[in-house]
């Protein structure tokens, strides 16, 4: 199943929802930054997570989700854009746990219990709006509702999640259903019940179950109609080696002339790609003679 979105809202006004599909960004992201597999669950949801709510809060620009807690992984960075786009990468990504009680990987054990999360709308221009909400588990589903409620002060339900086998990742993806003005004490039960019966979404991804289907199973008596058509989801970085020489630029001449001299070139790693930038030496005299 290739990666998308799809969002949807119910035909009295009163439920909006967005549900993805991430398995292949998330496999790539693994492969990108050599994760372990308690680090792949991780990012994989908070990528997820991204995805999701760039899709549901924006229409321009990025929305970047940063997961801070006392554990072991680190910070966790998530960029999103509603045209597709998403990238990450976890401070730790070596860090691996024991499975937690439910024989589950222990995300809320590798992110932490105790932090926060800062979500940040940055439409491109003006000042990013950001809203930063403690960890409610370190579990990211969990973390992200409690963002959604605080910031837009009504019910919410998110699911995320990442299923992993010997050779990588099997299935991931999420959803969001976000409880609207007008709605009725009828709807929120219907809501539970549907959530209750819902069952894992990766494992009904596996099963070979559509967006489309899940989120009619998710919003089950309820008439629900798509906003748009299914859009592709990719892993995509903006770095590139011309951004890494402008960021060259700003250095000092001395420590220019330094690398050229001592190292006879410079090399830059993007966080979020994990890709490597060389500059030779003659680019960086070219560089400190301005």
């Amino acid at each position: 199943m290739a990666d998308g979105v799809l969002r949807a809202i119910s035909s009295d006004g009163t439920i909006r929802a967005v549900i993805a599909t991430t398995t292949n960004l998330v496999e790539e992201a693994r492969e990108r930054h050599n994760l372990s597999y308690t680090a792949t669950a991780a990012l994989g949801r908070a990528l997820t997570g991204g995805a999701l709510l760039a899709a549901m809060v924006a229409k321009q620009g990025q929305v970047i989700l940063k997961f801070q807690g006392n554990g072991p992984l680190g910070r966790v960075w998530v960029d999103a854009s509603p045209k597709g786009t998403v990238r990450g990468y976890v401070e730790n990504p070596q860090v691996e746990l024991p499975l937690n009680s439910l024989g589950n990987f222990d995300v809320a054990g590798a992110i932490g219990h105790t932090g926060y999360l800062q979500v940040t709308h940055d439409v491109g221009y003006g000042i990013p709006y950001t809203s930063t909400v403690e960890l409610a588990s370190g579990e990211v589903g969990e973390d992200i509702n409690r963002y959604l409620v605080a910031s837009a002060q009504t019910g919410s339900i998110v699911i995320v999640g990442t299923h992993l086998g010997p050779r990588g990742v099997e299935a991931a993806g999420g959803l969001i259903v976000q409880l609207l003005p007008d709605h009725s004490e009828e709807t929120i039960c219907q809501i539970e019940n549907n959530v209750s019966t819902f069952g894992s979404f990766t494992f009904l991804m596996r099963r070979g179950m559509s967006l489309e289907a899940m989120l009619k199973r998710i919003l089950n008596g309820f008439a629900v109609h798509a906003l748009t058509d299914v859009q592709p989801l990719t892993f995509y970085c903006k770095c590139s080696s011309e951004r890494f020489v402008e960021a060259l630029k700003v250095l000092d001449k001395k420590d220019l002339l330094s690398m050229a001299e001592e190292e006879g070139q410079a090399e830059g790693r993007c966080h979020f790609c994990n890709a490597i930038y060389h500059v030779g030496r003659e680019r960086l005299l070219d560089l400190a003679q301005g």
